[in-house]
């Protein structure tokens, strides 16, 4: 690695993000007060690009919805690779995201030893055509990094996901259980999660690209963009035991949230082709697998969360509590419907 990657973790550590010593994160880490109001600094860099969100760790930028009255684009079609790029460009263009001599991290749902027709993991050629729009607007370096459900070497042998990526472009990485590849971070926002052990791949990244797999979720009701990113910690089944100090009752949905207010994505491209509609988040014999031609584009994570869910119509938006908890108390975006004015659908 280069200097380059150095001076990084200094800033990272020089801004506070990392912790003394790398300590190891227990379950029902102890409350830790919230310091940073909501709300963002607008940057010198670019318009509508945001740096210093309070609450947010990592180097990656933020960007404003960078196309007018346009908070979320759906592309609807049967080529996936055709659904990217239309609804990229009519988002802005991965330019207006990617500038050139980024590094790109792309954070896809990859968790699962499935083939692509099986609908639990991110479509090899959704993740491919992001990487070649990545590479045509300069980006110098790109990572497909996840921490994986099912142990690594069978999700890479049968999910197909990482032969396209790496064919068009990116290295794939399976950050796995290496604590080594992890730096622990405070979530300022966090009411139950005060920090975590998060990829340190995502923390020195000049992009962050999500995207999820839009699936049903025994736990959760649904799997988007917001429940993926338990893929960039270490320990994600803590998130299924940490009891709610405030509520009494099981936090996933909480936790979830907690994480969405410290990883914020630049940008995130939701795969909702062929979904696995039951039996998720693993699927496999016996659960019901829809294709609803439909690509789903925004900065905004939580206008990600509540389309998909309409999309896939197995629940309501009001019925997954992390959507609510991430759009009411933590006003981490807007829950949009895809008959907003807020919202472009086009035909790829």
């Amino acid at each position: 690695m280069s200097g380059r990657l150095d001076r990084r973790r200094f800033l990272l550590t020089s801004a506070g993000l990392a912790t003394a010593g790398g300590a190891t994160l227990l379950a029902g880490c102890p409350e830790r007060p919230s310091t940073d109001p909501p709300g963002g600094t607008p940057s010198a860099g670019g318009a509508g690009e945001t740096v210093g969100t309070a609450g947010k760790v990592g180097a990656n930028r933020l960007v404003d919805h960078p196309t007018p009255d346009v908070q979320a684009v759906i592309a609807r079609g049967a080529s996936r690779a055709a659904m990217v790029k239309t609804a990229v460009d009519a988002y802005g263009g991965m330019g207006a995201f990617v500038k050139g001599g980024d590094r790109v991290l792309i954070k896809p749902n990859i968790g699962w030893a499935m083939g692509p027709e099986m609908g639990v993991n991110a479509h090899p050629e959704i993740v491919a055509a992001v990487v070649k729009l990545c590479k045509e607007a300069g980006a110098t370096e790109i990572l497909i990094g996840e921490h994986s459900c099912d142990k690594w070497a069978a999700v890479k042998e049968i999910s197909g996901l990482p032969e396209a990526a790496e064919a068009a472009g990116a290295h794939v990485l399976g950050w796995g259980n290496d604590d080594r590849l992890y730096q622990e971070v405070d979530f300022p926002d966090g009411k139950s999660t005060r920090s975590d052990l998060v990829a340190k791949d995502l923390l020195e990244c000049d992009v962050l690209i999500n995207i999820p797999k839009f699936k049903h979720h025994s736990a959760t009701g649904i799997c988007g963009a917001m429940k993926n990113q338990m893929g960039v910690i270490l320990r994600p089944q803590s998130y299924h035991q940490t009891p709610d100090p405030t509520r009494g009752d099981p936090n996933l949905h909480v936790n979830i949230a907690d994480l969405a207010s410290a990883v914020r994505p630049t940008l995130n491209i939701v795969d909702v082709t062929n979904c696995c509609v039951s039996g998720g988040p693993k699927g496999g014999p016996g659960a019901e697998v829809k294709d609803f031609g439909t690509v789903i584009v925004s900065a905004d994570i939580v206008a990600c969360d509540a389309l998909g869910t309409e999309v896939l119509g197995i629940c309501r938006v009001e019925e997954v509590p992390h959507i609510r908890i991430a759009a009411d108390e933590r006003k981490l975006g807007a829950l949009l419907k895809a008959d907003s004015s807020a919202v472009k659908t086009i035909v790829a």
